[in-house]
């Protein structure tokens, strides 16, 4: 009897522990809003309604397959739903955590954005598109020639040499810096780093979490 009443003991004690550990490690801290100051974006690719209550600012790197989820299903359903209707502005960051691959990704951006603005945001959906599905952070799968590529299947009337010459141009190399930069001002540790009105998302695929924060800000 002893020994049953033990045994129902511990695996009473075991299963406390397992939802224990379940339950810290479902946790998502709430977004610090007591901290928010909301991101200079000037010069920054950018959509929406300048004067638009609120700001979602997305810094994302291509070598992150999180950044391709977000980018590819999260930010068409804002546009829609936020930014078409005037209610949001979004802009984009570049961030380079994967050295010299995030840097390709990040001067073909700019220099799209710089040359054929009209066309950033397909760009970046189709530059996205090319990251393979099984793509982990440390898969080098990007390539000068597959920027190109993508500008010239994207873009009418694209100029390859003009693109290239932008992309190692001074002033596409001083924009990823000033990224750089501002990705360190904000302390970002992992991407996508998301924030609305100046307030970064613990989980930026919270969606409700997101629409709450849009909704706050549009009081």
């Amino acid at each position: 009897m002893k020994s049953s009443k033990s045994k129902i003991f511990a695996l009473a004690i075991g299963l406390v522990a397992i939802i224990g550990m379940i339950v810290v490690f479902s946790y998502t801290p709430e977004p610090d809003k007591e901290n928010a100051k909301p991101l200079n974006m000037e010069g920054q690719p950018t959509i929406g309604e300048k004067d638009a209550k609120v700001q979602i600012v997305e810094m994302g790197d291509i070598m992150c397959p999180a950044c391709k989820v977000w980018s590819l299903q999260y930010f068409p359903f804002i546009k829609e739903k936020y930014i078409d209707t005037g209610k949001v502005n979004f802009s984009f960051t570049n961030v380079l955590f994967h050295g010299d691959p995030s840097k390709i990704g990040a001067l073909a951006f700019e220099s799209v954005y710089e040359l054929y603005p009209d066309y950033f945001w397909d760009y970046v959906h189709n530059l996205y598109q090319e990251q393979p599905e099984s793509s982990n952070h440390d898969e080098v799968w990007i390539s000068e020639d597959l920027v190109v590529a993508v500008a010239g299947e994207t873009i009418p009337n694209f100029n390859k040499d003009e693109f290239i010459t932008k992309m190692y141009s001074k002033e596409a190399l001083d924009q990823i810096s000033k990224d750089d930069a501002l990705v360190e001002e904000t302390g970002l540790k992992l991407t996508p780093g998301i924030f609305i009105n100046g307030v970064e998302l613990t989980d930026p695929f919270d969606m409700d979490k997101i629409e709450e924060l849009i909704q706050e800000g549009l009081k």
